[in-house]
């Protein structure tokens, strides 16, 4: 029974741990009148094909790590918060719905011997559907490094962030969409 007991503790204590991995993305855009006059609903989707944020690769082993936060309802909070500072109204009893379709939003990390690599990708897209028809467009991005070592979650998730918020900031600079959420 000792014996048994002992393996367990010494395989326990091999084992890695699944490192939690969270994102949210914030932005800060300064107030204006740009979307005064729209009145829309809003909402973000995630349909994403693949619902990890984090793959890691090690040799031909592979562990792929859903975020630990929800991150559709975080880029909701945020992207809310930026719209009503550009003087829209969100009304989800409006007719005019704007989604942000989380399509791709990963980082994919290939961890070798005495360095790793790290591809990050955001592609997210707005879909306007109002009376006078649909407006859709697709924003995104990407971004790679190479760092010495091990992989740090921590650095990781970091330029994931700052990649969703540079995304995030392409829609909010982007004009074309405005004119579909006002009707």
């Amino acid at each position: 029974m000792r014996y048994i007991l002992l393996t367990l503790l010494l395989l326990t204590g091999c084992s890695a741990p699944t490192p939690k991995f969270i994102l949210s993305p914030q932005i800060f855009w300064p107030q204006s009148n740009q979307l005064q006059q729209a009145r829309f609903a809003f909402a973000v989707s995630d349909e994403r094909g693949r619902p990890y944020s984090l793959r890691i690769q090690k040799g031909t082993d592979i562990q792929q790590i859903n975020a630990s936060n929800d991150i559709s309802a975080d880029i909701q909070s945020t992207m809310a918060q930026a719209l009503t500072e550009q003087a829209a109204i969100i009304d989800q009893n409006s007719n005019t719905q704007m989604t942000i379709k989380i399509t791709l939003l990963q980082a994919l990390v290939d961890q070798r011997s005495l360095e790793h690599a790290v591809t990050n990708q955001v592609s997210l897209t707005v879909f306007v559907q109002s009376d006078q028809g649909t407006f859709s467009k697709t924003y995104s991005g990407d971004s790679s490094y190479t760092a010495p070592f091990r992989m740090d979650v921590a650095a990781v998730e970091r330029e994931l962030r700052v990649l969703t918020e540079q995304v995030l900031g392409q829609i909010l600079q982007d004009s074309s969409w405005h004119q579909a959420v006002r009707g």
